[in-house]
């Protein structure tokens, strides 16, 4: 098991740590564009494809769909809790300590543990999560929010067109399947390299914070876990789709939040700190989970 769960991560730790490296000494992923020809075309053809060619039921995705929302609803009641007790301020602190990295990490890893099938479910997720970052996250950060930034978005789109699809039952040609799943193949790496390129980025001038960093770092992964299970227990999802609503659950800090916090002039440093911390938290925990449980 040690041995499968080893395969299924290097790579996708291999690739964060070139994306790194790439991010440091060239200039090959500073297009914005890359990023934003993942968001708004890679990730819809990965979400559609993944839905289709696995044909899930309309209830199935609503079920994950109203799973995912549970466990961020109740994240975010013991992140304020939390934050309170701590005397922090929410509007910075609670979109990061609720919204996960289900995007650029949480889809690869699912797809690394679960295979195809997980990933379809990883993806419906994602999507929700999606929602959370431009609602909640640019609604408390920014002190306002607009709804028409979600007509936008990508993958919520993608996530619309899907569920009228099989509600409709219907099935798309196969050379346009192909060409989504061709799309979808370049999705993951191009995520992933992001991901480290986002991370060799973060300025962090101020060390002084890094215990309090370290406090939330852990809190993000283990209460999402916690808060996961609990909605798993209760709710009539298959043994797959709390497998990984759970692994998803327990991802790190996302690095949009350090660029909200960057827009909106939070605490950058801290967010910075809690994206690097949390990461190899993250891991440790999905092993962890993965071995015990999964």
């Amino acid at each position: 098991m040690l041995s499968a769960l080893t395969n299924s991560l290097t790579p996708i730790l291999l690739m964060i740590c070139l994306g790194f490296f790439l991010g440091k000494k060239t200039d090959y992923l500073e297009n914005p564009s890359l990023a934003a020809l993942v968001s708004n075309l890679g990730l819809p053809a990965l979400l559609l494809y993944s839905v289709l060619s696995m044909q899930m039921q309309v209830f199935s995705m609503l079920k994950i769909i109203a799973a995912t929302a549970l466990v961020l609803v109740l994240v975010s009641l013991m992140s304020f809790v939390f934050l309170k007790a701590l005397k922090l301020p929410t509007r910075f602190y609670l979109p990061p300590l609720v919204n996960p990295n289900t995007g650029n990490l949480g889809i690869p890893v699912a797809y690394a543990l679960f295979g195809a099938e997980g990933m379809a479910i990883a993806v419906v997720i994602s999507s929700v999560v999606q929602i959370s970052h431009f609602t909640l996250g640019v609604g408390f950060m920014s002190g306002t929010y607009q709804p028409k930034q979600l007509l936008k978005n990508g993958p919520v789109i993608a996530l619309v067109i899907g569920a009228l699809f099989l509600s409709f039952n219907i099935s798309l040609p196969t050379p346009l399947m192909n060409t989504l799943n061709m799309l979808s193949h370049i999705t993951l790496p191009i995520m992933l390299m992001l991901l480290g390129r986002s991370i060799s980025g973060l300025s962090i001038k101020e060390s002084s914070k890094i215990g309090r960093a370290s406090l939330l770092s852990l809190f993000r992964p283990v209460v999402g876990v916690l808060c996961a299970c609990l909605v798993v227990y209760f709710f009539p999802l298959s043994r797959l789709e709390g497998s990984v609503l759970i692994v998803l659950s327990a991802m790190p800090v996302a690095v949009i939040s350090y660029m909200l916090a960057s827009k909106f002039k939070g605490p950058v440093d801290e967010i910075a700190l809690m994206i690097l911390i949390s990461l190899p938290m993250s891991l440790c925990i999905v092993s962890l989970l993965w071995w015990l449980y999964l």
